[in-house]
């Protein structure tokens, strides 16, 4: 059997399936949003999605297959090419809404942001895990400790500049989640979440646009049974709640064709944008298509998945991919919560796509990509021992060739 057939045999098939049935769901989904749209370019986005599908299977298969040391040599390169193209976005891309999210490169949208979030749970789980073997500097928990919060600083102070406000939220979750994990003592994020708590009135205050700062209060008025602006501010989230809640345990079904006379969807009546229902709500839309059922088939689907992940983290050769996978666990829990909060009405919405389910090339690849990280410290979790038996075989004979003389 060659190496890499065994490679193969050995990934962590259950984990594989989860993935495939979430992404199978999420084209189901986005279908469900779109396929009836008079607009031919919105109509057909589902067909594009399972294209991206495809090439994100190959891309999860190459980094599942290859070992995952080579990050050791990879991870500040990915992270420089990172910053650089959010810099390059913020200068080139497009503003939408006071926000620049995307940067044409050869024809295809890019999400920067997605990119340089990923290579920054590459460095980190390097720096925290590997690093202090080889600079005798980093051996003290807090130099890595502030390293680390540098590696964080600049991405997100770029993120931030650029309006990305979701995207910069769910950094934090990520970097905490890999601190903990890479033995940073629990008083140093303490004290930096006092300091957060601390700057964080004057930040809401006078450093938020009007438009943000009503993002989060709207969530924080409707659970506090305050009235909101349902023409303003409270749009979008008041109509998702209404969709969401009138969706029963079978759904509202794909087909607005099959409708009881005079019921229709969101979508039809217009309640939710039609550039978003298919990425940012599509949480709110399948929820409306197939009911309270098809939205806890969705949730449990993820918590399964991220628990197999979790259980990959346990069985890790090394801490480097202890720690990448829980970067990767803490990137997708943070993603599915606030996208799950923000179609309920409990978070802010701030445009976070939900992983595997929303419309977008670059997120979708990105994922798989992540989930093949994943596999990969799965399949090789047993290769330092492999290796040790490679080297011990041909010592073991010599001193037998030796003995027979």
């Amino acid at each position: 059997m060659t190496p890499l057939l065994r490679k193969f045999l050995g990934l962590h098939w259950i984990l594989f399936a989860s993935m495939i049935l979430m992404a199978a769901m999420g084209i189901y989904s986005i279908y469900g949003a779109v396929h009836f749209r008079p607009e031919p370019g919105i109509a057909n986005q589902w067909n594009t999605q399972i294209r991206w599908a495809l090439i994100g299977i190959v891309v999860f298969f190459g980094a599942a297959l290859v070992d995952y040391k080579w990050i050791r040599w990879a991870c500040l390169p990915l992270y420089v090419a990172g910053l650089g193209l959010l810099v390059l976005q913020g200068l080139k891309g497009k503003d939408t809404h006071g926000q620049v999210i995307s940067i044409n490169i050869g024809g295809v949208s890019v999400q920067a942001a997605q990119l340089a979030v990923m290579a920054t749970i590459l460095l980190l789980g390097v720096l925290l895990g590997e690093a202090h073997k080889y600079i005798p500097w980093l051996r003290h928990y807090l130099v890595r400790f502030m390293a680390a919060g540098l590696v964080f600083a600049v991405p997100f102070a770029l993120v931030v500049k650029q309006g990305d406000l979701g995207t910069a939220l769910v950094m934090i979750p990520i970097v905490a989640v890999m601190l903990l994990v890479g033995n940073i003592p629990f008083r140093c994020l303490v004290a930096v979440a006092l300091i957060g708590l601390t700057i964080l009135p004057p930040v809401f205050y006078f450093k938020l646009k009007d438009y943000q700062r009503a993002r989060i209060q709207v969530p924080i008025d409707m659970l506090m049974g305050r009235e909101v602006d349902v023409k303003g501010d409270g749009y979008a989230a008041t109509n998702l709640q209404i969709g969401i809640g009138s969706a029963g345990w079978e759904g509202k079904g794909t087909d607005p064709n099959n409708l009881p006379p005079g019921q229709k969807s969101m979508l039809q009546l217009g309640l939710t944008s039609k550039s978003t229902a298919h990425t940012d709500y599509i949480f709110g839309s399948a929820a409306e298509s197939f009911g309270f059922r098809g939205a806890a088939i969705m949730i449990i689907g993820f918590l399964f998945m991220l628990t197999m992940c979790i259980m990959v983290s346990f069985f890790a050769r090394d801490q480097a991919g202890r720690l990448v996978v829980a970067g990767i666990v803490g990137l997708f829990f943070a993603h599915i919560f606030e996208h799950v909060g923000m179609n309920i009405g409990i978070m802010p919405i701030t445009g976070i796509p939900l992983p595997l389910i929303s419309y977008g090339g670059t997120f979708m690849v990105v994922n798989f990509f992540l989930l093949g990280l994943v596999q990969s410290v799965w399949v090789h979790r047993n290769a330092m021992i492999e290796e040790a038996k490679a080297k011990a075989k041909p010592k073991a004979k010599v001193v037998a060739a030796r003995a027979l003389r």
